[in-house]
This record gives C-alpha cells, sequence and structure tokens, in this order.
C-alpha cells in the first residue's frame, strides 16, 4: 500500500507567499546600487553648481565695482577670453579695458547651469544677461544683452581660477529709450527696379505698356 505525502494548504500558501517576497527583495536590492549612484550624482551636479556660482558671483561684482584685485583672484594668470563678437583677449587685456576712465559700465549676471569635472578641471556652462548703463565720455546708450557662455575652471590654492571663457549671444541688443522715427524712409519692394533689364521681358508694373515698335 502506497502512502502520499500530502501537506496542509496554509502551509503552501505560506512557502508561496514567502517566495514572492524574496524574490521581490531580491529584484529592489538589485535596482538600489543605480537609484543611490544616480542620487549620488545629482548631489554632486548640485553641489558643483553652487561652488561654482560663487565663483562667478564674485567674478560679477569686481567687474561691477572695477575692483582689479578680486578679478585677479578669479582669472588665471593664463586667461584667454573669446567675445561674443570674436574679439580674443587675455587677462592683463580685461583689466586694462575695465580700468580705463571712458570703459562702459555694465552689470554682468552670470548663471550656472551644469558642471562637468574632469580631475582639478571644471567645465561650466550657463547663461549671462548684460547690462550696460552707458557713458557720457564714450557716448554709448544704455542697452541689454543675453547669451550662453562656456568656461574651463582649474582647481588653485583651494578655488577655483577662470582659464577659458566663451560668450554667444542669443538676444540682439536692445536700445533703451530709442524712438522709431516717424520720418522713417520705408523700404523699398523686392522687386523694385535694379537698373537692367534682358531684352523683351518687362516687369509686371509694365504689363499695361505697349512695347515701342
Amino acid at each position: 500500500m502506497q502512502r502520499f505525502l500530502s501537506f496542509p494548504r496554509h502551509f503552501i500558501l505560506s512557502g508561496l507567499v514567502f517566495g514572492v517576497i524574496l524574490a521581490t527583495s531580491s529584484i529592489s536590492h538589485a535596482q538600489l546600487p543605480m537609484d543611490t549612484g544616480a542620487q549620488q550624482s545629482a548631489a554632486q551636479m548640485s553641489q558643483n553648481v553652487t561652488e561654482l556660482q560663487k565663483v562667478a558671483d564674485r567674478w560679477d561684482e569686481a567687474v561691477y565695482q572695477h575692483d582689479q584685485y578680486a578679478l585677479e583672484l578669479v582669472l588665471a594668470p593664463q586667461f584667454i577670453d573669446i567675445s561674443d563678437t570674436g574679439n580674443v583677449t587675455n587677462r592683463d587685456q580685461q583689466i586694462s579695458e575695465m580700468m580705463m576712465k571712458d570703459a562702459p559700465r555694465f552689470q554682468l549676471t552670470q548663471k550656472v547651469v551644469s558642471v562637468r569635472m574632469v580631475g582639478d578641471v571644471a567645465v561650466v556652462n550657463g547663461t549671462y544677461d548684460r547690462l550696460f548703463q552707458g557713458s557720457k565720455l564714450s557716448r554709448t546708450k544704455s542697452r541689454t544683452e543675453r547669451g550662453v557662455f562656456s568656461q574651463v575652471y582649474v582647481r588653485a590654492r583651494n578655488t577655483w581660477e577662470c582659464i577659458n571663457s566663451q560668450r554667444t549671444i542669443i538676444q540682439p541688443t536692445v536700445l533703451k529709450g530709442k524712438k522709431k522715427s516717424e520720418n522713417a524712409t520705408p523700404a523699398k519692394p523686392l522687386n523694385h527696379d535694379l537698373g537692367f533689364h534682358f531684352p523683351g521681358m518687362h516687369h509686371s508694373s509694365d504689363s499695361g505698356s505697349q512695347p515701342q515698335q
């Protein structure tokens, strides 16, 4: 006579539930390192942005106050700047232009958006607003500019110094207080007379006239 082993139904259900919990726990532990890594990466990015934003703020303040010493602490001796017009200058030229008597006074606001770290080098991208207040000596009017920048910083003496900066304007210069002239000459239409004709061809405005015999 064969005997069959029988297990209580509640014992089988308990085993199934335990198996599901064990499998779910394994999946959660497998995903945890990835989620933790992403969170740490985001936290590190935020920390880097905050750190470099403080440097950019010191740069902005030095430019506005025409503070040569403060600007030298932000710009490295080998600093190279490429303006939005393609003008290339070094640190000494930047400082000398800023200290000129007739230099236009402007307020610079740089906002750091992203930071990529490569050892002791930081590649910074962001946006900037530049408000020119104008100067009577240079006869410049107030205007605003907006653009994007890409900068490279190196760590030096427990701080950051910029060695390269390049700007690209994304919004045309806006002149404040400039009114449109009422006597402005209207633009000529595209089909105006260019001063030459091809034989046998006439403008549409001359379609009513008959060719000379």
